[in-house]
């Protein structure tokens, strides 16, 4: 045994064959193991389900790449943690400013550091290693590229340096993965079919050939008319899955490796209507067939703009859900751009009384809690700015009443106080009566204190370690995670659960920061500017979930 390919076109049941597969081999007494993308696992494990009953399905199971790199990693007894994907924004956002004197073309932005993480992702996935990339910038004529390339290099070369000595790399994982799968028993005796994946990236070809070597049998699934590789990309729709299929059979033929017959399926079976399927025979072809027959169960609508566009689709919600008696769960609504529509969809289907989830990650700048932090290193940078200490002050941690707030503010507007004469005990002014002066000094000591020993303490430090811990006991002197608390039952009894969901999560992605940080940096020394742009990228990187839930009584549930 060794690698058989299951190919067809979109909708000619690969997977369904897979399943069928899967259900005999397992009825046999054989191990099972179905690889995924991630995003599809969920949907896997549910039609699995299905197929098996649940006293064999131990024998059987879904799994992604990413999921067994971890296992195999962890059986192998190597414990060096995976730089996450906010990790890696950290630590290059670090570089940028290390290095802005060595870098000619690159200047620090966030389009420039989600460049520099792309760019790496995809020479790791690739296989170009620094050597590599040396030799082509050597080759390479155009300056300006050259320049670019040269910029990316000292950042992959500081990245790799610092992975090398206490990180790895999700990439990397797979590598681990692939050289370690010979020592796998359990993978030995399998059959493993692989399903759903577009096209492999160079680190899971690697990972493909090492099962090839060791596994009972693998089956992967190819989404093509034919195996034949055409010459022309531009006329042929499967070209890229061709090439795809070449590698495979390169890799058959360069370990002497076998290849069983392929699988061809033909049917269509995916298609419930004649509309669909002849949409995905035609779609992508240079030659328009036209259908003569009466079109049912597809129809465009030309809207005059994106709120008339909106409109149109709530009221065929409200038509579907009233005549063919569907859920408001059982609807889907999928655009390209959910950023320019998501907004005017919660207006449009709340005036319709239409429940709605939007699938859409929420940013953490506005969050309270988020700007508290950030307030706190404002501060800290500016020297008490009016402006940083009323916002650190309005955000609400600080026990001090609103009132209170704005006479303080009314008084160091008035005599100009700001910086080094927040400082200092107020005067004494004719206008001003003495025990109100003497209760404003009160407020701004109750203010300045804390924050001054926070400022000494953060001096003595001067690591990424001792400033993370620094803040963190600042925190807890406060007593931050009591005041969240409260605050929570306070949403509670007003049964805001979004906001719940939000201040819980909040903090707990404020903590998992702090903690990357010392991880990541641990006694380097830095400045409290280079730490909090290190911590402002930590939070750029991150974003807050949402979890979908019933806006009805009963199952209507709400649109997707």
């Amino acid at each position: 045994m060794g690698l058989r390919l299951i190919y067809g076109r979109s909708g000619t049941g690969k997977s369904e064959y897979c399943f069928e597969e899967i259900a005999k081999n397992i009825k046999n007494g054989e191990k099972v193991y179905l690889i995924t993308p991630e995003q599809f696992s969920f949907t896997a494990e549910q039609k699995l389900m299905e197929k098996v009953n649940q006293e064999a399905i131990i024998q059987a199971e879904v799994i992604h790449l990413s999921r067994l790199a971890k296992r195999v990693v962890k059986e192998i007894g190597n414990n060096t943690p995976k730089m996450t994907k906010r990790g890696k924004a950290m630590l290059i956002s670090h570089i940028f400013s290390k290095h802005k004197n060595e870098l000619k073309y690159l200047s620090k932005s966030r389009e420039n550091i989600e460049l520099a993480i792309s760019s790496i992702t995809e020479f790791k996935k690739h296989g170009i290693t620094l050597e590599r990339l040396k030799e082509q910038i050597e080759k390479t004529e155009n300056i300006y590229l050259k320049t670019k390339l040269q910029d990316i290099l000292i950042i992959y070369e500081n990245y790799d340096e610092k992975l090398s000595k206490t990180y790895i790399d999700e990439i990397d994982e797979l590598e681990i993965l692939a050289n370690n799968i010979w020592r796998i028993d359990w993978l030995h005796d399998s059959y493993i079919y692989i399903d759903e994946f577009a096209g492999f990236t160079h680190p899971e070809y690697q990972v493909i050939e090492e099962l090839i070597k060791y596994a009972k049998q693998v089956n992967i699934t190819i989404a093509t008319d034919n195996l034949e590789k055409l010459t022309n990309p531009d006329k042929d729709i499967f070209y890229t899955n061709k090439q795809t299929i070449k590698k495979l059979k390169n890799i058959i033929k360069d370990n002497d490796l076998e290849e069983e017959k392929p699988i061809c399926l033909e049917k269509l079976v995916r298609f419930k209507t004649n509309e669909l399927a002849q949409i995905e025979e035609n779609l992508f072809k240079v030659k328009q067939v036209k259908v003569e027959k009466t079109v049912d169960n597809i129809s465009i609508f030309l809207a005059k703009n994106q709120y008339t566009e909106i409109e149109n689709i709530a009221k065929e919600i409200i038509k579907e859900v009233r005549e063919e008696k569907l859920r408001y769960k059982d609807i889907s609504i999928i655009t390209k751009n959910i950023e320019n529509y998501a907004s005017l969809a919660k207006v449009i289907f709340e005036k319709y009384d239409i429940p709605i989830f939007i699938d859409q990650k929420r940013e953490l700048s506005q969050n309270i809690i988020i700007q508290y932090i950030l307030a706190i290193f404002e501060i800290l940078r500016k020297n008490y700015t009016r402006e940083s200490v009323f916002q650190y002050l309005k955000i609400g941690f600080t026990n001090i009443p609103e009132e209170d707030i704005y006479k303080l503010e009314n008084y160091c507007t008035k005599w100009g106080i700001k910086q080094n004469k927040f400082k200092k005990d107020f005067k004494y002014e004719v206008e001003t009566k003495k025990e109100e002066i003497e209760y404003l000094n009160e407020l701004r000591k109750q203010i300045i204190d804390p924050l001054e020993e926070l400022k000494n303490n953060i001096k003595k430090q001067k690591t990424a370690r001792g400033i993370t811990l620094e803040i963190y006991n600042f925190l807890m002197r406060q007593k931050i995670e009591v005041k969240i608390k409260e605050k929570i039952e306070k949403l509670e009894e007003e049964n805001k659960v979004d906001l719940i969901q939000e201040y819980k999560e909040s903090y707990e992605i404020i903590i998992s920061i702090l903690d990357e940080i010392v991880e990541i940096f641990d006694e380097e020394n830095m400045t409290i500017d280079e730490y909090m742009q290190i911590l402002k990228q930590g939070l750029k990187t991150s974003s807050l979930g949402k979890i979908p839930r019933n806006t009805r009584s009963g199952n209507n549930g709400g649109c997707r």
